[in-house]
C-alpha cells in the first residue's frame, strides 16, 4: 500500500469512529498510514479511503479492536494526525446513554452542547509549554454547519433523532451511579458519553469543524424502568445500528460542499505553530 508524507492534503473530511465503528464497509481503501505526531501514537493507523465520491481519513477512536479505554485515548495525537492529512471537517460517531424522556434507546442525537466531567485528560494543545497559552471560544463546541447536514441526513432516512442535545462526558470506563445520573440531569444533560471531550475543543483549536452523531444505546441507570446499562447491551445495540450510522455518515460526507470552511476560532498562526512542532522520526508507514 502506498506511503506518503503527513502534512500534504490527502482528505478534507475526517471520520472518528466510535464504539463498533472500526472500519468503513463499502469504502474504496487507498492507503493506511501510521502517522507519527508530537504527542505520541494515535489510536490506530489512519485509513485513507474514497466514500461518497470524497477522499476521507478514518480513525477508530478506541483502536481497531476496542483496545483503548476512553480515559486513555490519545486525543491530541488523533486530532493532530487528521489535521496533518489536510482534514478540515471531522465527523464523529459515538454510543451514548439517554438520561431523560425523548432520548430513549435507538434514538440518534446531533449533539450541540457538552458538559465536561472528566479528569486527568490532556485537553489542549496550548498548555503553556512549546505552544504557549491560547484561550479558545467554546460557547458552541460543535460546528453548526456540519450539525445541520447530519440532521438532514437523519431526516432523509426517516430515522428517529433529536436535532440537539447536551452531552455530559464522564471519565469511564465504569458507568454511572443512580445518584450521578440524577445529578447530571439536574445540571441540564440529555445524554451521557465517555469520549465527547476533549475531541470537539481540540478540533476547534486546530480550526477544524467537528460534529457528533450520537446513537443512544441505553437509558443509563434505568430512569425509565429499564435495566441499568451493561457493556453487552451497548455493543449489541450499536452493532445492530451500524448500517444506519454508516449510511448517515456517508450521506453527510456527500453533502459537505467544496465551499465548506470551518470556523476560524483559533489564530491561524498559532495553529501553524502546533502543526510545525517536531516529530521524532516523522514518517507515514504503510500498514
Amino acid at each position: 500500500m502506498e506511503t506518503s508524507t503527513p502534512g500534504r492534503a490527502h482528505a478534507r473530511i475526517g471520520i472518528i469512529g466510535g464504539s463498533g465503528t472500526y472500519r468503513l464497509p463499502g469504502a474504496a481503501i487507498k492507503a493506511s498510514h501510521t502517522v507519527e505526531t508530537p504527542y505520541g501514537p494515535t489510536s490506530a493507523p489512519v485509513t485513507l479511503a474514497e466514500l461518497a465520491g470524497r477522499d476521507v481519513a478514518f480513525l477508530p477512536r478506541h483502536g481497531t479492536g476496542h483496545s483503548v479505554p476512553p480515559q486513555k485515548i490519545n486525543y491530541r495525537a488523533n486530532l493532530w494526525a487528521l489535521k496533518s492529512l489536510g482534514v478540515e471537517a471531522v465527523l464523529s460517531s459515538s454510543a451514548v446513554g439517554g438520561l431523560r424522556v425523548g432520548y430513549g434507546p435507538e434514538t440518534f442525537v446531533v449533539t450541540d452542547q457538552l458538559i465536561d466531567r472528566t479528569w486527568g485528560r490532556t485537553d489542549t494543545f496550548f498548555d503553556g509549554t512549546t505552544a504557549g497559552v491560547r484561550h479558545l471560544p467554546a460557547s458552541e463546541p460543535f460546528c453548526p454547519v456540519l450539525r445541520t447536514l447530519l440532521a438532514a441526513a437523519l431526516a432523509d432516512r426517516h430515522l428517529p433523532y433529536v436535532a440537539q442535545g447536551t452531552v455530559v462526558v464522564v471519565n469511564g470506563p465504569r458507568f454511572s451511579t443512580k445518584a450521578e445520573s440524577a445529578w447530571y440531569v439536574s445540571g441540564g444533560a440529555d445524554i451521557i458519553s465517555m469520549t465527547q471531550y476533549p475531541e470537539p475543543v481540540l478540533a476547534a483549536e486546530l480550526n477544524m469543524g467537528f460534529a457528533n452523531l450520537a446513537f443512544v444505546t441505553d437509558s443509563d441507570t434505568g430512569h425509565d424502568g429499564s435495566e441499568p446499562v451493561t457493556a453487552e447491551a451497548v455493543f449489541a445495540r450499536i452493532k445492530h445500528a451500524q448500517p444506519n450510522i454508516l449510511a448517515v455518515l456517508e450521506a453527510t460526507i456527500a453533502a459537505i460542499g467544496d465551499d465548506y470552511a470551518p470556523r476560524p476560532l483559533m489564530d491561524p498562526a498559532a495553529v501553524t505553530g502546533i502543526m510545525a512542532l517536531p516529530v521524532s522520526g516523522r514518517r507515514a508507514a504503510a500498514e
